[in-house]
């Protein structure tokens, strides 16, 4: 023996599927919309209180462009902050994050590169120009 529902009845409850479905699916997407930029709030705070813009400064004024060009690596965010998070949660942090401590090293490594080279071209003319004029 089969049990078969009347033609009308499964009609009506695929409309009122289909109505909940409706309904369901931009809740749960604009959720996800408000994790992601819930997400990569976090995230911007986190990388600006982990990396030290002043450190990547002092590091481009010592060592130049090769400081520099290690600044331009992504950091990774640190795994305890993604722990028991949603997937669309861990991967707009993730994202965020990199964006965000590769913006602050990058720029405060390429001014004390800027900075760290002006300042030597100046102590060589200076050095030269006290040469110079000692010669003479």
């Amino acid at each position: 023996m089969t049990f078969r529902l009347p033609p009308k009845a499964l009609s009506g409850s695929i409309i009122i599927l289909i109505s909940l479905m409706l309904v369901a699916i931009p809740i749960q997407t604009n959720l996800i919309a408000q994790d992601a930029a819930t997400a990569c709030m976090d995230a911007e705070r986190q990388a600006q209180s982990d990396i030290s813009g002043g450190t990547w400064f002092a590091l481009g004024c010592l060592f130049g462009i090769i400081v520099y060009l290690i600044a331009l690596q992504e950091p990774n965010p640190p795994a305890t902050q993604l722990l028991g998070k949603s997937p669309e949660y861990v991967a707009a942090y993730t994202d965020c994050y990199r964006k965000k401590g590769k913006q602050i090293k990058s720029k405060n490594a390429l001014t004390g590169c800027l900075i760290g080279t002006a300042a030597s071209v100046v102590f060589y003319v200076i050095l030269l120009s006290s040469v110079n004029s000692s010669v003479e």
